[in-house]
C-alpha cells in the first residue's frame, strides 16, 4: 500500500511563464470550456484548478501514443493574449494526456488526435478533441468485442454520446465546441464504463480464464471472520492476499500460520506479501532476498508469491520525509528494486510451482516520468527477470492518480508490453484515510456511493481481457468491507456473474 506520495512538490511544475528550451516542430494551444458542459472557456487559472481536483498535482504529460509512455513530464505552458496553456511537439508524434472530469468523475483523458498522435501545431479545443479520440476508441473496443451482449443502458449511453458529438463537429463556434465535446465525453465516458463492466464476467466465464476473485488482509487480528466472509464474498475464485508486515511480525514467520491456514480452510487460495511498499526501501539488497526467502521456504502450499509491490513509485527506490513525501534522494544502486526483484523471483521460481506475482503503480502524469507506469517497466525489467514472471498487475487508487476513460487503453498497453504474462488489477481501494482524495469518481458527494461503484466497475472489467485474472484484491478489506453490505453486494455481484 503506497504512502501520501504524489510528488506534489512538482505541483507547479508544469503551469510556468516559459516555454520549453528544446526546439520543436509545432505548438499546440489548448482551448478549455468547463467541465459543465456549459460552453465556459476556462481562464488558464480556472484550468488549472480543474486539473487538480481537490488538491491533486499535475498531471500533464505528452505520451508515446502506442506505448503510453511517458515522453515529456509537464509540457504545458502559458503564453499568449488571453493566456492559454499550450506545449510544443518534441520532435516525434505524441499524444497528451491530463486528469480531466465527467459526470462520472475523473480520468487520465489522452488525446491523441486521430490515433497517431500530434506531429503539427495548431489551436484544438481540448473538450472535443478529446471527445472525439474517446469516441473512436469506443467504437474500436465495440468491434473487437462482437460477442458483447448491449444493455440498454449502453444503447442510451452510446446514442447520447453520437449525438452531442455529431453536435459539436456542426458547431461553428468554438463555445458550442467545447459545450457539446464535454457532453459527448461524458457519455463516451458512461457507456464504455458500461461496455467493460458487462462484458467483463461474461468473457470471463465463456473463456475459462481462471479468474481471481481478491481480497486484501493487511491485519490479520483486525476482524476475526475475515476467511468466511472472504469466502463468502468470491467463492469458487476466491482469493485472499495477505500481507506479511513487518512491523508486526518483526521477522517471525509464524506469525502469519494460522491466518494461512484459516485462508485454505475457507477454500481461498493466497498470494503471500513478504514486503509491502512501504518497507521496500528499508531492505538492502541481501536483506530484501532474506526475507523473501524465509517466508517462502515457511509456507509452501502458497498458491502465488507478491515479489514487489508498486514497484516503480519513488518511495520504493528513494527515501522519503517525514510526511511520506520523496525527498528525492535514491537507494544505493546495488539496492535498488529492479535487483530485488530480480533476486526474489528467480528464488521462488526455483523452489516449485508458485505463480509469481508483480505489481506496478498506475501513474501517468502525476510523477516524474521516470515513475511513470510503462517507462518504469520497460527500463527496469529485462527479459531474465520478466521469464520469472507470471502475472502483472497495477495497483490503482483512482483518487490520486485516475484512470478512467483510459482504462482499455492501459490494460491493452500492459498486455502488450508483458504479452507473455497474464495481467490483473493488483491493488485496489477508494476514498482511504492515507491518499490524497484529490479527484473523485462516480459520485462526487456520497463517498461510500463512489466506494461500491468503483469496486463493481473494477472488478468487473479487469475480467474482461484475454490473460486477465481479474484480481483487484481490495486493500482495506478487512476495515472497510464487514461493515458495509452495499460495498460486499458490488463485490460477490460480479462473482455471481462469474458462475
Amino acid at each position: 500500500m503506497r504512502r501520501v506520495l504524489l510528488a506534489l512538490v512538482l505541483m507547479a511544475a508544469s503551469l510556468v511563464a516559459a516555454a520549453p528550451a528544446y526546439a520543436a516542430s509545432g505548438t499546440v494551444v489548448l482551448k478549455f470550456y468547463d467541465s459543465a458542459g456549459n460552453g465556459t472557456e476556462l481562464t488558464a487559472t480556472q484550468v488549472k484548478t480543474v486539473m487538480h481536483g481537490t488538491g491533486g498535482s499535475d498531471s500533464d504529460a505528452l505520451l508515446d501514443p502506442a506505448t503510453l509512455q511517458d515522453v515529456k513530464e509537464y509540457p504545458l505552458y502559458k503564453s499568449g493574449s488571453p493566456a492559454r496553456w499550450r506545449f510544443d511537439i518534441p520532435g516525434q508524434a505524441v499524444a497528451f494526456a491530463v486528469n480531466w472530469p465527467t459526470t462520472r468523475g475523473y480520468s487520465t483523458v489522452i488525446v491523441d488526435h486521430g490515433g497517431g498522435g500530434f506531429t503539427s501545431g495548431g489551436t484544438i479545443v481540448f473538450n472535443h478533441e478529446a471527445a472525439r479520440d474517446a469516441k473512436r476508441r469506443l467504437d474500436a473496443a465495440l468491434a473487437v468485442r462482437t460477442d458483447y451482449v448491449h444493455s440498454a443502458a449502453f444503447d442510451n449511453a452510446y446514442a447520447g454520446a453520437a449525438s452531442n458529438l455529431s453536435s459539436a463537429d456542426a458547431a461553428t463556434t468554438d463555445a458550442d465546441r467545447g459545450k457539446y465535446g464535454q457532453r459527448a465525453l461524458s457519455a463516451v465516458h458512461t457507456a464504455y464504463d458500461l461496455l467493460l463492466s458487462e462484458y467483463g464476467p461474461a468473457y470471463a466465464k465463456a473463456h475459462g480464464t481462471g479468474p481471481w476473485m481478491g481480497l486484501t488482509v493487511d491485519n490479520v487480528t483486525a476482524y476475526p471472520g475475515w476467511a468466511s466472509l472472504a469466502s463468502t464474498l468470491t467463492s469458487p475464485f476466491g482469493w485472499v492476499r495477505i500481507v506479511f508486515d513487518p512491523g508486526a511480525d518483526h521477522g517471525d514467520v509464524e506469525h502469519y500460520r494460522a491466518a494461512v491456514n484459516a485462508a485454505h480452510a475457507a477454500g481461498l487460495k493466497v498470494l503471500g506479501q513478504p514486503i509491502d511498499s512501504t518497507f521496500a526501501s528499508g531492505y538492502t539488497r541481501a536483506q530484501y532476498l532474506a526475507r523473501i526467502k524465509a517466508y517462502v521456504d515457511a509456507y509452501p502450499g502458497v498458491e502465488a508469491w507478491e515479489v514487489a509491490n508498486e514497484v516503480n513509485g519513488c518511495w520504493v527506490d528513494g527515501y522519503t520525509d517525514s510526511s511520506g513525501t520523496c525527498n528525492g534522494t535514491l537507494v544505493p544502486a546495488n539496492d535498488r528494486i529492479k535487483n530485488k526483484i530480480a533476486d526474489a523471483a528467480a528464488y521462488i521460481r526455483s523452489k516449485g510451482s508458485a505463480q509469481v506475482v508483480l505489481t506496478l503503480y498506475w501513474q501517468l502524469g502525476t510523477d516524474a516520468a521516470t515513475w511513470s507506469t510503462f517507462n518504469w517497466a520497460r527500463a527496469n525489467l529485462p527479459a531474465a527477470t520478466r521469464q520469472n514472471l507470471d502475472v502483472v498487475t497495477l495497483s490503482t487508487y483512482v483518487e490520486d492518480a485516475p484512470m478512467g476513460l483510459a482504462f482499455d487503453q492501459v490494460m491493452r498497453a500492459l498486455q502488450a508490453e508483458f504479452p507473455a504474462q497474464k495481467i490483473a488489477v493488483g491493488e485496489l481501494d477508494y476514498w482511504s484515510s492515507d491518499t490524497t482524495k484529490a479527484f473523485w469518481a462516480f459520485n462526487q458527494s456520497d463517498t461510500l456511493a463512489g466506494r461500491r461503484a468503483v469496486a463493481a466497475q473494477y472488478y468487473a472489467a479487469a475480467l474482461g481481457y484475454a490473460r486477465s485474472v481479474g484480481g483487484c484484491f481490495w486493500w482495506y478489506f478487512v476495515q472497510e468491507v464487514p461493515g458495509d453490505s452495499a460495498l460486499q453486494a458490488a463485490i460477490r455481484g460480479v462473482t455471481d456473474r462469474l458462475t
